[in-house]
Parts: C-alpha cells; sequence; structure tokens
C-alpha cells in the first residue's frame, strides 16, 4: 500500500515521516510532495492508496488538487489537514468524498488512527472486490460447473457434496424435494453437416431448456454425459408440483424446437416425480430405454412406456443360406433379404436391443465364415474410420445395422457379376507377374481384390483352365527358365529368386513343367550357343 503526503511546509512533511509507524500501517512506500503540481505528477506515475493532503497551499489548494482527481478518475482515499476550523471548508471536503478531515495542530497518534482507519476500509474493499469478481466468474460459469457436477455424479465419480452446495445456491434443483429426471437423446441429424459440436450444443440447448422452464418457476440442470446424450433435472421452485401432462407438453415442444433449431430429433426418456437424490438408482433405468429404442423413434417416454421384450435367443433362420449365397458370390441377394428381415422385424415388433445384439452376432459370424477366417480381407473391410464405426455401432439401432449390411456387402460386390470376371481374373495374373519372388497364397490373392476365396478359384480355372497354383507355378518356372537362358546366374541362386528355399524341389518341380532339369535347360542353351 502506498501513500502521498501533500503540504506546502517542510517541516511538517518531515514530521510526518518521522512521527508515523508507516511500517505497522502496513505503508510500503510514503511519497511527497510540496505543491499541487508535484502531487498530479507522482500521481500520474504511481498507484497512490492515500493522500494526506493540506487543504491551505499556494497556487492551487488541497480542495483543488482532490476535485482535479475525482475529475481524472483517481479513486484514491483523501484524507485532509487543515489548521482553519471554518465549517466550510469541512463541508466542501465532505462533498468532494474526502475519507477524513483532521483539524490541526493535532497529534500523530490522531492522524495514525485515522490512516489506520482508511487502510481497513481499502482492505475490506479490496477482499469485497475479490468476492464480487469471484461471484462474477461463478455466474457466467455456474452453468458450466453444475453441468460437470451432474455428470459427475450420475457417473458415480462425483461428489454429493458439489450438488448439495449448487442447490444451496439455487443453481441446481434440491436433492431432498421432489423432481424428475430426463434422459435427452439426439436419435437423428437431419444431415452430418448438420450435427454441432459437444460443447456448443450444451450451451445452446440448455439456453433453450431455460427459455422453456424458467417462465414455469422451474429449476433446471442440464449435462453433457455422452455423445448425443444429455441428463436433465427438473424441480419447481417453491416446493411447487409439476403435473405430469405438462412436463409431456413441454419435452414435446423441446422436441420441436430441437427439430427446428439444431435440424436434429430427439427422444426424452423421464422418471418421476421422486426425491432427486435417487436419481443413482434411476440413471440406469433410463439408459436401459434409450438402448432399447433400437428404432430410434423420436418423441417423449415416461419409464415404462417402451415395451420391454422377453430375453429369448433370437436366431436368424436364412443365415445358412446367406451363407452359401455370400461363398457363391450374391452378396446383393444377402443385403436385399437382411434389410428385408429387418424391416418385416420393425413392423411386427420383434426389434428391440436383445434382439438386434443376437441378429449383429448370426450376421457377423456369418460374413466371417464367408471369408473362410480371412484376416487381412477383414482388416480392409474394417480398417477404415467408415468400417470401424459401423462394426462398433451396428448393435446398437436398427439403422446403424442397415448401414452396416449394406457396407459389408459392398465388399462383396465383385461377386456379384458387378466387375467381369475376365477383369478380375487379369487383376489376379497382374498380381502374381509383379510378386513371383513371393509364396503367393490363394487367400492373398482374394483379398487382394476383396473376393471369396473358393469364388475366386472357381472363375480363374473357369477362365484360364488351370487352378491357382498350377498356374503360379507355371509362371514361375518360365520365368526361371529365362534366367536360364539369357544369364549366368547359379541355378540354386534362381531356385531362391522365385520362392523355393529347397534347391531339390526347385528342381523337381521345374522338371515336371517344363520336361527338363534346370541344368539340361542350361546345357542345351550353352550348345546351341556353340
Amino acid at each position: 500500500m502506498k501513500i502521498l503526503i501533500v503540504d506546502d511546509q517542510v517541516s511538517v512533511v518531515e514530521g510526518l515521516l518521522k512521527g508515523i509507524h508507516w511500517v505497522e500501517l502496513g505503508i510500503e512506500k510514503v511519497y511527497t510532495a510540496l505543491n499541487a503540481l508535484e502531487a498530479k505528477n507522482i500521481l500520474m506515475n504511481e498507484m497512490i492508496d492515500i493522500i494526506l493532503c493540506d487543504i491551505e497551499m499556494p497556487v492551487e489548494s488541497g480542495l483543488q488538487l482532490y476535485e482535479w482527481m475525482n475529475k481524472k478518475g483517481f479513486s484514491n482515499y483523501c484524507i485532509f489537514l487543515t489548521s482553519h476550523a471554518e465549517f466550510e471548508y469541512a463541508q466542501e471536503a465532505v462533498k468532494l468524498g474526502a475519507f477524513d478531515y483532521i483539524l490541526q495542530p493535532a497529534s500523530y497518534e490522531e492522524i495514525f488512527q485515522t490512516i489506520q482507519k482508511a487502510v481497513k476500509v481499502i482492505h475490506v474493499k479490496v477482499y469485497k472486490d475479490k468476492l464480487y469478481n469471484k461471484g462474477k466468474v461463478f455466474r457466467q460459469q455456474e452453468k458450466s460447473i453444475a453441468g460437470n457436477a451432474i455428470r459427475n455424479w450420475l457417473s458415480s465419480s462425483g461428489n454429493k457434496k458439489d450438488m448439495l452446495t449448487l442447490a444451496e445456491l439455487e443453481v441446481l434443483p434440491c436433492l431432498s424435494e421432489p423432481g424428475y429426471l430426463v434422459l435427452i437423446h439426439i436419435v437423428k441429424w437431419s444431415t452430418l453437416s448438420e450435427k454441432w459440436e459437444n460443447t456448443l450444443l450444451e450451451i445452446s440447448l440448455e439456453n433453450i431448456v431455460s427459455e422453456i422452464f424458467a417462465p414455469n418457476n422451474q429449476l433446471t440442470g442440464l449435462a453433457f454425459i455422452e455423445e448425443n446424450t444429455f441428463a436433465m433435472l427438473l424441480q419447481g421452485r417453491d416446493k411447487e408440483e409439476i403435473v405430469r401432462e405438462s412436463l409431456i407438453r413441454q419435452l414435446q415442444y423441446l422436441n420441436s424446437v430441437c427439430e427446428q433449431y439444431f435440424r436434429c430429433s430427439i427422444a426424452c426418456y423421464f422418471n418421476g416425480p421422486f426425491p432427486l437424490e435417487n436419481s443413482l438408482e434411476i440413471w440406469p433405468g433410463l439408459i436401459a430405454h434409450r438402448d432399447n429404442n433400437v428404432l430410434l423413434k423420436g418423441g417423449v417416454f415416461p419409464m415404462g412406456s417402451i415395451e420391454q421384450k422377453s430375453n429369448h435367443m433370437f436366431r436368424i433362420p436364412q443365415i445358412k443360406h446367406w451363407h452359401e449365397l455370400m461363398k457363391e458370390g450374391f452378396a446383393n441377394t444377402v443385403e436385399q433379404q437382411a434389410l428385408g428381415l429387418l424391416d418385416e422385424m420393425c413392423e411386427n415388433g420383434t426389434i428391440n436391443r436383445i434382439t438386434l445384439r443376437y441378429f449383429y452376432q448370426d450376421f457377423m459370424q456369418m460374413l466371417y465364415n464367408s471369408m473362410d477366417g480371412n484376416q487381412r480381407m477383414l482388416n480392409d473391410m474394417f480398417g477404415t474410420t467408415e468400417g470401424l464405426k459401423l462394426y462398433k455401432n451396428g448393435m446398437n439401432s436398427a439403422p446403424q445395422m442397415k448401414m452396416l449390411i449394406s457396407y459389408v456387402t459392398k465388399h462383396f460386390h465383385v461377386n456379384d457379376n458387378q466387375e467381369d470376371p475376365k477383369a478380375l481374373v487379369r487383376r489376379v495374373i497382374e498380381y502374381i507377374d509383379q510378386n513371383l519372388e513371393d509364396d503367393i497364397r490363394r487367400d492373398e490373392l482374394a483379398a487382394h481384390i476383396h473376393l471369396n476365396p473358393d469364388y475366386l478359384s472357381r472363375i480363374f480355372k473357369k477362365e484360364t483352365g488351370m487352378n491357382i497354383k498350377e498356374y503360379i507355378t507355371e509362371q514361375k518356372m518360365r520365368a526361371a527358365r529365362g534366367f536360364l537362358r539369357t544369364t549366368g546366374l547359379p541355378v540354386s541362386y534362381i531356385a531362391a529368386k522365385m520362392g523355393y528355399c529347397n534347391f531339390s524341389h526347385f528342381s523337381f518341380t521345374y522338371k515336371k513343367v517344363m520336361g527338363r532339369t534346370p541344368q539340361e535347360e542350361r546345357f542345351e542353351t550353352f550348345e546351341k550357343v556353340n
């Protein structure tokens, strides 16, 4: 804290410097000025907290100096010193907003006590300013703070004390009083481009919720829980009861606002009224309702309104037939039948979270079997961001399962005569020619062009008259013959270059295909040259 002494008498200034225990007052720095001009210069360059100022000074009085300070916006605490007892001086000082007025001569003790009062007032003001600023920051962030508290509490990782504290501040509903717990789930965006960023969505949705419920004297707390899912606590103020039918209408209106403003459809699942401190037990039930809405219907659903089907095991009756169709290369037919079966299950009401999960498991097992467990083909199919997302979410809803079916069958469309078999075989032959030095396997070729291995074998035999293994062997031997005839490379090196680690096996295979041994091939070529 800093103080400025302004007096035209040097003896007075020096007396104050020596006579007051400044350290005891908490004063860090004492500045002095012998006239208003010097004082103004100090005030313009230093942050002064208290001014101890004489009123009677030549050229410009202390009152005039203080008036100038007020016009400049300084907020210093001014204590005037004067040897004149005229009332007009005191009146003018009070009018200007002076902190105190000391009539000289005054003891240093009296001056000390007056300055001490000013120091205490300043400390109180600083403390109040800090509280105000903290409160201001809290008010600006209270929705975010409340959202974090709700999210942590419902996930069982938070402290109930935070919820109680926010309830005392009337930021959140009172946990001991009856209210409603609502799960808001965005079931569908109009387009992917319409999807909002989570933080912005939470802020906007909180504002809309406040506009809907606050005018009805209702207190809400909203929290983002996970992708497309929000939790809302709702309670009437002053213990005013919220009628269930009225809540349904309000949530229906929220749905219409979301469709218009966010371009999305929502489903609202709620339970209540009940003491909100029981929300931890209620929340898992609302999550189960959300998960069981596999058709992704929008609307308002009180607890128990979505029928829970029995958990009997469901199996796709056509699964063996689909497996045979996939092996034969008719993925389009499988896609049509699978999508048709899902639509039928949706229409007759047999689809729910359990039956959809069995459907997903059967379909994915059929797919794996159709690929003969080809891991590379699976990696190619689900190694992309889109494929991995569909693989993870296919069992969550009927629309996502349909997207997974369509995505998977596209990888088999080449089997469905979408590409001419001759063109497919040409692609296989090109791959073989480019990789003759490797140990090429049928499954590797099938994965390269996304074909079922059995289907590839059939069309390759039909187009070339030989099976894949025979063709690869013949091409390797033809390439080896070229090296034998045109280079002096050792036969063992040529064998290794063609992917044969066993020299005897290479010689045996070469003679079987070419009708002579590698040595005989080279000797005959040497004889013709000479």
